[in-house]
């Protein structure tokens, strides 16, 4: 076990916990948005991603994905996926506009947009993303404290390639692989408020392209950023992810112009 592995883990840990509070401890501070607001995105993602579409496109790709043998068709099935996933969490950002804002009265304003979208990235990122990454340390102290041979073994007939290949990958897990899911961390809550706002727009101003460049913007993340990683790695990936973080910025941007200008 490499103690710069472990305070790596322990650096991703803290920056995906404590980034997104305090983004919205500093966002809330500035506009005093209502922390309601903010609970409403992490009800829409626990709804809508969390307890329903991740586990079921889990299923799928285990059933489905992992059967395939081209790199086209598995290509083809990962933009499937990204693009079911950015369609379930779009609709459900829609929903939450149009019954929990208007349920409470909640005007549609870019302040109450934002806090929507960082309420979302917030439980994605300190709940479920942290969990996977606190879970993954715990299973990288235990493998690389252990004899992988003797534990290879001790697993019998149930140990085939593919196990031991995931194992050996655990423990010569090294320093910067942590790190680049930190830095994924911070660069997606500029996406998610964006996603937000865009989708807000589609009822502000009852036109539905703002939803589908919702959808479209977003699937084209989720398809770039992984497709990246797998051809040249994950520094290249989110270098261009931090490009489009950017771009992101400005979408957020440009939509406080327009929308605070037509209010």
């Amino acid at each position: 076990m490499k103690a710069s592995t472990v305070i790596a883990f322990a650096i991703s840990l803290l920056t995906q916990v404590g980034y997104p509070l305090a983004a919205m401890l500093l966002f809330r501070r500035r506009t005093r948005a209502p922390w309601r607001l903010f609970a409403y995105g992490a009800l829409i993602f626990a709804v809508f991603q969390l307890f329903t579409w991740l586990p079921l496109s889990y299923y799928l790709d285990i059933a489905i994905g992992m059967q395939l043998r081209s790199e086209m068709a598995a290509f083809i099935w990962m933009m499937a996926l990204a693009f079911c996933t950015a369609l379930v969490e779009e609709a459900g950002r829609w929903c939450g506009y149009r019954h929990l804002f208007r349920r409470e009265r909640y005007p549609l304003s870019w302040r109450n947009g934002v806090a929507f979208g960082m309420g979302h990235a917030a439980l994605e990122g300190m709940l479920f993303i942290a969990g996977l990454t606190f879970i993954y340390l715990v299973a990288y102290i235990a493998i690389a404290n252990a004899d992988l041979t003797q534990l290879v073994a001790g697993l019998g007939a149930e140990a085939g390639p593919e196990l031991q290949s995931s194992l050996l990958s655990i423990a010569r897990t090294s320093w910067d692989q942590p790190i680049m899911v930190a830095l994924e961390r911070v660069l997606a809550l500029p996406h998610q408020v964006a996603w937000s706002l865009l989708v807000m727009s589609s009822l502000v101003y009852r036109q539905k392209r703002w939803f589908g460049f919702a959808v479209l913007y977003h699937t084209s993340i989720a398809v770039i950023v992984p497709g990246l990683a797998r051809l040249a790695g994950f520094v290249w990936a989110e270098g261009v992810n931090a490009l489009l973080a950017a771009v992101s910025l400005w979408i957020i941007y440009r939509l406080y112009k327009v929308i605070e200008g037509a209010a």
